[in-house]
């Protein structure tokens, strides 16, 4: 299950309209859409409507009964057919009915489901799993499933994975997950929220250091992680507005030189493009596709004709890779 919710603008456009209220209010109605709050909207917030997709079937969820589990999660197989080959990873999922109130702020949507970028970029992963072989690979807002990081971590032959989010029931969820697929041993998980990361980061730069450790909430070894990253994931995190700088300063500082970060979602209004718009000014190297994989346009093309519920400025995630060019002199 998932969502997003509209401005409406034009008549018969779902292009959101830019608004210039308040991070908080637009937290407060997208939490509201997610729960499917019953409470009516405001005058002020009539405009807002709801879309709903759930999936572009690449990448499918079946629930496995006989998994010992607890009234607040379930298991489920998650699984991808790739050139007549299957790959899957059995991924917990959180049933907790969360508040409006507990998925206002920047943490807690990744609760919510597993959003149509995730799905597309561990899909994208499956066909291109050189991208991550004998990488150090890092994925950002991985939510309650980390999708992509797992089934990179599975199935690509990475030196190393980590996964993190800037919720802690997310990275505690990410923990099980990687226990239950036996990756533990070379999969580590941490809290990291941007805006404090970026922070640190900034300040290393204007000292002239390199930060070789993240911040997190926690100091405990698990949470933490030595040296760069040469490949970093992130997948629908692009949504709002006041944490486009700190995510695009967060992967430069922890990107190595010549490292390539891909990132995945929809255009949502001009938020992609001022976040592409970011990434170059801060030095990053963009290529930016729609067609980056035949079978994923495939089916925004049968969905584009056959699903009115379907809206690609809302739902077709664009891929976006970002490289860090290596500074003069070093080899």
């Amino acid at each position: 299950m998932s969502g997003d919710v509209l401005v409406k603008g034009d008549a018969g456009s779902c292009h959101p309209k830019e608004s210039h209220s308040t991070a908080q209010r637009r937290w407060r109605l997208l939490a509201r859409a997610l729960t499917r709050s019953p409470e009516p909207f405001t005058e002020t917030e009539d405009e807002i409507s709801m879309r709903r997709f759930t999936s572009f079937g690449l990448v499918n969820p079946v629930i496995l009964e006989n998994a010992v589990t607890d009234p607040e999660s379930s298991w489920y197989e998650y699984s991808a057919v790739v050139d007549s080959k299957i790959y899957s990873a059995e991924i917990r999922r959180i049933n907790k009915n969360f508040t409006a109130n507990e998925l206002i702020g920047f943490n807690n949507t990744g609760n919510v489901c597993v959003w149509p970028s995730e799905e597309c970029l561990a899909y994208y992963l499956m066909k291109n799993r050189r991208i991550c072989k004998n990488k150090m690979v890092l994925e950002l807002g991985g939510g309650m499933s980390c999708l992509a990081g797992v089934f990179a971590a599975k199935y690509c032959s990475p030196s190393g994975v980590t996964l993190t989010d800037g919720n802690v029931t997310s990275v505690d969820n990410a923990r099980c997950i990687i226990a239950r697929n036996d990756m533990a041993d070379f999969i580590k998980c941490g809290v990291v929220q941007w805006a404090r990361a970026a922070r640190v980061l900034r300040q290393a730069g204007v000292n002239g250091n390199r930060v070789q450790t993240w911040v997190t909430e926690a100091a405990d070894e698990s949470r933490r992680t030595e040296g760069l990253y040469d490949v970093i994931l992130s997948a629908d995190c692009l949504f709002f507005d006041d944490a486009r700088l700190d995510l695009v300063e967060t992967i430069y500082g922890w990107l190595a030189d010549g490292g390539v970060a891909l990132v995945m979602a929809p255009r949502r209004g001009t938020t992609f493009q001022k976040f592409t718009e970011a990434a170059i000014k801060r030095g990053f190297i963009t290529k930016q596709w729609e067609r980056y994989d035949p079978v994923v346009w495939s089916r925004h093309l049968e969905l584009l004709n056959h699903n009115p519920e379907y809206c690609p400025d809302l739902h077709y995630p664009l891929l976006l890779e970002l490289t860090k060019q290596k500074l003069p002199g070093k080899v």
